[in-house]
């Protein structure tokens, strides 16, 4: 019984430091896609790739905001607080930002090239800043894809995987706006 009550005495302790609340502040943004042709969802803030970024948390998501919108991907979901923006569900074809999509994404080779170029894209992308708290020293950017021929309507979706070149282009893009300021 003692055994009991000291276990949910610590816990309770341990749930009002501030050293808990400050780890659990620090975690990212999660992400969840579920992407048509997946099975599951795709967690993304494990697939996010770090850039280095310089610039204050607030100057790096309004330099963010703005790089998406100068790529046309709709902003569903944005935490300023985290430094984090995303689109789950973004609907892209045949190009993002000017840019062929087989310069980002690898959806597998047809009869007429990269299919990448030709399908209908689902895209799911998430960028947020690390670490959660303090001075800003990443930009994370996470991305995944899946693709599907538009001729047919039953032809099944094909995953697609990041060349990283999104990634670093997004990242490049908020650091060109962050140096300008």
């Amino acid at each position: 019984m003692w055994i009991v009550a000291g276990g949910l005495l610590l816990l309770l302790a341990l749930a009002a430091s501030p050293l808990w609340t400050h780890s659990l502040a620090a975690q990212p943004p999660g992400s969840r896609a579920l992407l048509p042709g997946n099975d599951t969802p795709i967690l993304l803030d494990t697939l996010g790739i770090a850039q280095p970024i310089r610039g204050s948390r607030d100057s790096i998501f309004a330099a963010t905001g703005a790089v998406f919108a100068e790529l046309k991907i709709p902003i569903e979901e944005s935490n300023a607080g985290t430094g984090m923006l995303r689109n789950l569900n973004a609907q892209v074809s045949r190009r993002l930002g000017g840019v062929p999509l087989s310069r980002y994404l690898d959806c597998g080779r047809g009869f007429s090239g990269s299919n990448a170029d030709i399908y209908r894209i689902e895209l799911a992308i998430s960028v947020w800043v690390e670490p959660a708290t303090g001075d800003a020293e990443r930009l994370l950017v996470a991305i995944a894809a899946t693709g599907r021929d538009p001729s047919g309507s039953r032809s099944a979706f094909s995953a697609c995987t990041s060349r990283g070149a999104l990634e670093e282009r997004i990242a490049a893009m908020v650091q060109a706006r962050l140096d300008k300021k």
